[in-house]
């Protein structure tokens, strides 16, 4: 992905924004109450609601009633404001439970609407939001006993971006939902009424709506110095990095315009898998196609596309090597780089028997030191030529790419990917690596990254890391979820067939293997396998056609 390094202007703000879902606390039912008033009008710029972009600036509404929620530092929620009769003054009234003489009382603003007790403000979907529907500001003062006015100055504890995305419009086709997401990009920030504070919870992706040129976002502040943004639609990606972190009440733009994210076809999708103990990968955002005539290598448009029984696959005959028809089946090991043997090249088809092998066994280059063939080697060193990924540049994502290793033990990464690596609880499944599905109606297996937030409004997964479940009829979802899931960093790798012996292997169940860059014998190679109650690695004969997904390492 492209990255977009700047210095972005920041102006201090009062108050905030963006529409969320809360998490309620019951308030209290405690006689001990109190009625005060707040004079929320204090210093600065006040405090705001309706946003001004020519200023970066906020008033209070005077058309709706506005609340304010107070927490104590001993006692934690203690009620709610309101000003229903001084709308757009700033003025605060309501009946709280009594705070302890000295205790320092917390008044937040969570932004337009009646948000009592709130303990959680959801910030994943921003599509088409007013930029004062969902933002939090905090003031605090000392009570004493009696005292019922009060004075605090509201200061904003979120941030807001002004983005420019018109760049992830996509000229031949609708406008496409563009998501963020970030290491330390949260989507969900907790309320704490003791400490009058807030903090980002759980990272996850957030929906922005359809691209355009001018977008507000709320954002919760982050924890490090310096903090990437990364943009994602079906089709582009793009990022930006504000290097001092996000930090509360900032305005980030170009001085009061639109910031522009620059967009880039995108080649991967952004979750990382670990796939050993050191090491993590990104997938890319399809499985590896093939043209002969042009001699063109491709990632498909989409992760749940693949050609399968279509013609090219399906096509033996001697003009296989020039036809215009794309495949994505290939046999074990032919990326085009044959080591001075023609018998490997990626539109050979499926039962070719090399000079040198018998029954078609030796698929793969062959590599002739003195008189003999040896076949025993991986798509790795002195081969690693043989692996799609290493040897060829693809056309609509570059170089740098390769193949998983494989095997049935924790050192090969198809398997540590499937079975052994630690990853995040969705539901009440601890480390979900994978769970079947169906996608745009295409069944396959989701695989989810080392760290991932189920998208907000999304069904929850079920069947999760059990290699006999069939729960992909239960586990269906539309385009619009699985964009939702696709920029939350999921992977789906969808069922192909594959082609034996001249044909295309369509069993009555949906079925799939993926090839991996390790040999197992003189024969076979290892490779990864699903199927409605099947999901696992194993060895297969090298002249199978097996679909290709690529992978590269995070550096």
């Amino acid at each position: 992905m492209k990255k977009l390094t700047l210095i972005v202007a920041a102006l201090a703000l009062v108050l905030g924004f963006s529409q969320c879902k809360k998490d309620n606390d019951t308030p209290s039912t405690n006689d001990n109450r109190i009625q005060i008033t707040l004079n929320a009008n204090y210093g600065g710029n006040g405090s705001k609601t309706t946003f001004n972009p020519a200023n970066a600036t906020f008033a209070w509404s005077t058309s709706a009633t506005e609340y304010i929620n107070v927490g104590g530092s001993e006692s934690g929620y203690l009620g709610q404001l309101d000003n229903s009769t001084a709308q757009g003054t700033g003025t605060f009234t309501g009946d709280i439970t009594a705070p302890q003489n000295g205790e320092t009382l917390h008044f937040f603003y969570l932004g337009n609407g009646n948000h009592a007790g709130a303990t959680t403000l959801d910030f994943s979907n921003q599509n088409g939001t007013d930029v004062t529907n969902c933002h939090i500001a905090i003031g605090s003062q000392t009570y004493s006993s009696g005292q019922t006015d009060f004075s605090a100055e509201l200061n904003m504890a979120m941030a807001i971006a002004y983005f420019d995305l018109s760049g992830f419009n996509n000229d031949s086709k609708a406008a496409e939902t563009v998501y963020l997401s970030g290491n330390d990009v949260y989507s969900i920030a907790a309320i704490n009424y003791k400490e009058g504070t807030i903090t980002g919870n759980s990272k996850g992706q957030i929906k922005l709506g359809t691209a355009n040129n001018g977008m507000y976002v709320a954002l919760i502040p982050s924890v490090t110095t310096s903090t990437t943004l990364n943009f994602a639609s079906s089709s582009k990606a793009g990022s930006m990095t504000f290097n001092n972190g996000i930090k509360p009440a900032y305005f980030y733009s170009n001085s009061g315009g639109a910031l522009l994210v620059e967009a880039a076809a995108g080649s991967g999708i952004p979750g990382t898998f670990s796939v050993s103990a050191s090491k993590k990968v990104f997938f890319s955002k399809g499985n590896l196609q093939y043209q002969a005539s042009t001699g063109t290598w491709r990632f498909a448009e989409h992760q749940y596309d693949y050609i399968g029984n279509a013609a090219g696959n399906n096509n033996f005959t001697e003009t296989r090597s020039t036809q215009s028809d794309w495949i994505d089946l290939f046999g074990w090991g032919t990326s085009g780089w044959n080591n001075g043997n023609t018998n490997y090249m990626p539109y050979n088809n499926y039962y070719t028997n090399p000079a040198g092998s018998s029954n078609g066994y030796g698929y793969g280059p062959k590599v002739k030191p003195g008189n003999s063939y040896v076949y025993t080697y991986n798509l790795t060193g002195d081969y690693a030529n043989a692996d799609w990924g290493v040897y060829n540049t693809i056309s609509n994502g570059g170089t740098g790419w390769r193949t998983l290793t494989g095997g049935t033990t924790a050192d090969a990464e198809w398997y540590y990917l499937l079975f052994t690596r630690a990853a995040s609880t969705i539901g009440e499944t601890e480390n979900a690596r994978f769970a079947k599905g169906n996608v745009n109606s295409i069944h396959g297996v989701i695989l989810f990254p080392d760290s991932y937030t189920h998208p907000s409004g999304v069904t929850t997964p079920t069947g999760i890391n059990l290699t006999g479940s069939d729960a992909w009829n239960g586990n269906r979802y539309d385009l619009d979820a699985w964009s939702a899931m696709e920029a939350a960093g999921a992977v789906f790798l969808p069922v192909t067939g594959r082609a034996e012996n001249a044909s295309i292997y369509t069993p009555t169940t949906p079925v799939a293997y993926y090839w991996s860059s390790s040999y197992y014998d003189s024969g076979k190679a290892y490779g990864f396998y699903l199927a409605s109650t099947q999901l696992g690695c194993s060895s297969y004969y090298r002249y199978y056609g097996y679909a290709v997904r690529l992978v590269k390492d995070v550096e």
